[in-house]
């Protein structure tokens, strides 16, 4: 199983990060690797929808996450279906930093099992390796989504 969690502080107030961070259908254009999202109906009690996810990374692969979420502080996700996953569960958790309201602090955890025989030392640096350009694109959709 891959494990990963990280920190980082983003230009934007809690609910603006939060607001953007939820636009799924907008992955495509700020994410590396992702090809192709569809916005489903929710399927699990509680969830707000399902998120399909295409990618394409050495080969395309999907799939579809139960979508949670406790606005503005909080999203998770649990794994629905995969052509390549049997697992992947994670979160986002905000918090205003300062008193501007103009930054907040989010806590990103995930941990993925692939299906198969994939070593982990292999899928740790797959998923570290991403991890700064995936952060750099939610900055940049958060930023986009001001003026929309």
């Amino acid at each position: 199983m891959a494990s990963l969690e990280t920190e980082t502080t983003f230009n934007g107030s809690l609910e603006l990060v939060f607001e953007g961070i939820k636009k799924y259908d907008k992955y495509p254009k700020y994410l590396p690797g992702v090809t192709r999202i569809d916005v489903l109906p929710p399927k699990e009690k509680g969830s707000v929808c399902q998120v399909r996810y295409e990618l394409n990374i050495v080969k395309t692969f999907f799939y579809v996450l139960n979508m949670f979420e406790d606005g503005p502080k909080k999203i998770w996700w649990t794994l629905d279906d995969s052509n390549i996953l049997k697992s992947n569960n994670g979160s986002w958790t905000f918090k205003q930093k300062g008193k501007e309201k103009t930054k907040t602090h989010a806590v990103y955890k995930l941990d993925i099992k692939f299906k198969g025989l994939i070593p982990s030392v292999i899928t740790d640096q797959v998923a570290k390796a991403n991890l700064p350009l995936m952060m750099t694109g939610f900055q940049k959709l958060i930023d986009d989504s001001q003026g929309a």
